[in-house]
C-alpha cells in the first residue's frame, strides 16, 4: 500500500474534491479516498479507504461499485441493474433507495477497499456476488429493522 494512507486529511469541499480527483483519474491514475457516510455498510464504511479508477471502455459489471454523478451528488454506490445505457446503483446499506444513472455519468470503479491498512477485496468475484445478494435482500432487511426498532 501507499505511503500516503498516513498523510493528514483535509476537509475540502466536495465539488472540488472530486474535480481534482477526476483530473488524475484523466490521466489514467488510480487515485484513493476515505469514503464518507455509511450507505454502503455492511462491505464499507465511514473511513474507510478506497482505490478507484476510470473503466476500461466504460466497461462496468452488476455488483460493481461505482463512483458516479446522480441529480448533482456524487455516490459510492454498487450496481445492481443495467439495461442498455441505463444503470441502477443501490448503496449496500440503504433498504429502498436506489438511484438511476446512464452509463456516462459513472466516473470511476472501485479496485479495492481498504480498513486499518487491511485489504476488503470488494472488487472480487465472491464480495461482488455477497453484495447482489445483500440487495436482493432488502425487503427482508426491511422488515427485520421494523422488528428491531
Amino acid at each position: 500500500m501507499d505511503e500516503n494512507m498516513n498523510a493528514k486529511s483535509h476537509k475540502v469541499p466536495n465539488q472540488l474534491f472530486f474535480n481534482l480527483i477526476q483530473e488524475d483519474l484523466n490521466l489514467g491514475k488510480t487515485v484513493k479516498f476515505n469514503v464518507s457516510g455509511n450507505s454502503m455498510l455492511p462491505f464499507l464504511r465511514h473511513a474507510d479507504q478506497v482505490a478507484i479508477k476510470q473503466p476500461i471502455d466504460n466497461n462496468v459489471n452488476i455488483g460493481d461499485i461505482l463512483l458516479a454523478k446522480h441529480e448533482g451528488k456524487i455516490v459510492l454506490h454498487r450496481l445492481v441493474g443495467m439495461k442498455d445505457d441505463t444503470l441502477i446503483l443501490a448503496g449496500d446499506g440503504n433498504l429502498y433507495q436506489k438511484e438511476i444513472i446512464l452509463k456516462n455519468d459513472v466516473l470511476a470503479i472501485v479496485m479495492n477497499g481498504y480498513r486499518d491498512r487491511k485489504e476488503l477485496h470488494v472488487n472480487s468475484w465472491y464480495n461482488k456476488k455477497l453484495g447482489i445478494l445483500w440487495y436482493y435482500l432488502r425487503p427482508l432487511r426491511y422488515l427485520l429493522s421494523k422488528f428491531n426498532s
